[in-house]
């Protein structure tokens, strides 16, 4: 199970790296102000950034009037491609949805990035819990109640019975 912690300046280079070789960097300087930012590390390398906002209101300033008001919002998630499916992007949504919980939010929101493996993240998604809300569009966002996200976590990790 990898460690997840709060990122440090020492990350800025790698997560960097990390971004740009999953399309989400443009090439520039990492520095990431204004957000929240948890990596996985794993056998002491970080394999994994997600950046959030815990305190948003997306919803209520994109017009989206279904949206349930005040919630945390993943922005970007990112795992190295030799690190996939090991257990990091769930990891990592999982501390977002536990924060989220300790400060009082219920709900959590984000937008999957479009492109070549969009329909891969929006299976991993929906596989945390996450569902489509609203018009299903390029852009749309995906959420769910922070409890179904920590429910989904406990069972996946959970051993199989014999």
């Amino acid at each position: 199970m990898p460690l997840i912690r709060d990122i440090a300046q020492a990350d800025y280079s790698v997560v960097e790296e990390l971004l740009y070789s999953n399309d989400l960097g443009g090439g520039r300087s990492y520095y990431p102000e204004g957000l929240d930012v948890i990596v996985a590390e794993l056998h002491g390398s970080v394999v994994g950034v997600a950046e959030f906002q815990l305190h948003c209101d997306f919803g209520h300033d994109e017009g989206r009037e279904a949206h349930p008001g005040e919630q945390t919002f993943v922005s970007t998630m990112a795992v190295a491609d030799t690190d996939r499916r090991s257990g990091v992007g769930r990891a990592l949504l999982t501390e977002i949805a536990r924060r989220a919980q300790e400060a009082g939010h219920t709900f959590l929101a984000l937008a999957p990035q479009d492109g070549d493996d969009a329909a891969s993240r929006q299976a991993f998604f929906q596989a945390c819990g996450l569902t489509l809300y609203g018009p299903d569009r390029p852009g749309a966002a995906w959420g769910c109640p922070v409890s179904k996200i920590l429910d989904v976590a406990a069972t996946s990790s959970r051993p199989l019975p014999p």
